[in-house]
């Protein structure tokens, strides 16, 4: 490139290796929807299968800490969605969507998606994608292995939803092949907490899931996820809100020999760290890192 003469410089004047590392930097969905009839060079540039394989269709808009919307000005997706998705939907690995635009996008044929993130949906129009529209549990029955869960969570946070521990055994039952489940924990300050004492033994396991980030109501919850169901589980962040609870015996005997990774935090003091947390340790025989975050009452 000839910077012999700066003053006459333009964005074309940037080798691809440049204009890729700072169209990475902007939001996909703008940048396609931007840039697409600039010129053939970035046309070949946006659809490149590297660049478009990590497609997230969102943008998000905050208007205080808890109200942050992500959808997409509707004249940005119904161009994507008309004239850009029909191009690259088949080279398309990892997704990235919200509640209003999910419908129009999950209309194309994503043979090659194994990645899927869905973002800042309302508990009850997820559970009703899951349970009554037949794309979305379609995907994630024959393709998933990595799955991203964001639910809009209350202002004022409450110790458990039970609509949330719903969806998530209904994740479980749909999700055959899953390898990766982060259940809201996608953005930092989501608060919404499950219980998942009360689920059915039978139904809520998946013997494919290696890692999983997850916010439980109690300790008990805790001790569920590890009484043998995840039985490849060897990567586990979870975030209890509550150390206290009633142990049972038969639930701290199964040995975890596969996890290797657990990163276990509470917001909330705990006077039980000798009572709890111990034993659970003891049966993590071949842990190689653990991180803790607690605030612990001697």
């Amino acid at each position: 490139m000839n910077i012999s003469n700066n003053n006459n410089l333009n964005i074309f004047d940037l080798p691809n290796e440049i204009l890729f590392i700072i169209i990475k930097k902007l939001n996909l969905a703008d940048v396609i929807y931007s840039l697409v009839d600039v010129n053939e060079r970035f046309i070949q540039l946006l659809f490149d299968p590297f660049y478009i394989q990590n497609l997230n269709i969102t943008h998000m808009t905050m208007k205080s800490f808890y109200q942050r919307t992500f959808s997409l000005h509707e004249q940005v997706l119904s161009n994507i969605c008309k004239n850009i998705l029909p191009k690259i939907h088949d080279q398309v690995k990892q997704l990235t969507i919200e509640q209003h635009s999910m419908k129009r996008i999950l209309t194309h044929n994503y043979s090659q998606l194994y990645s899927l993130s869905l973002v800042n949906f309302e508990e009850e129009i997820l559970f009703r994608y899951l349970a009554d529209y037949t794309t979305l549990p379609t995907l994630l029955i024959q393709q998933i292995t990595h799955l991203n869960v964001d639910i809009q969570s209350d202002e004022i946070p409450k110790l458990f939803s039970e609509f949330s521990s719903d969806i998530f055994l209904l994740i479980l039952s749909l999700c055959r092949r899953l390898i990766k489940l982060n259940f809201c924990q996608v953005f930092s300050y989501r608060n919404s907490f499950i219980s998942t004492c009360n689920l059915p033994t039978t139904s809520c396991r998946r013997s494919t899931l290696i890692e999983l980030k997850i916010n439980v109501a109690t300790f008990n919850d805790c001790l569920f996820l590890l009484d043998g169901r995840f039985d490849s589980l060897s990567k586990l962040t979870i975030n209890v809100k509550k150390i206290k609870c009633e142990l049972k015996k038969k639930k701290n005997e199964i040995k975890l020999s596969k996890l290797k990774y657990l990163s276990l935090a509470s917001i909330n003091l705990t006077s039980d760290f000798d009572k709890y947390i111990i034993p659970l340790l003891h049966r993590m025989i071949n842990l190689e890192e653990l991180i803790l975050f607690l605030t612990v009452i001697r």
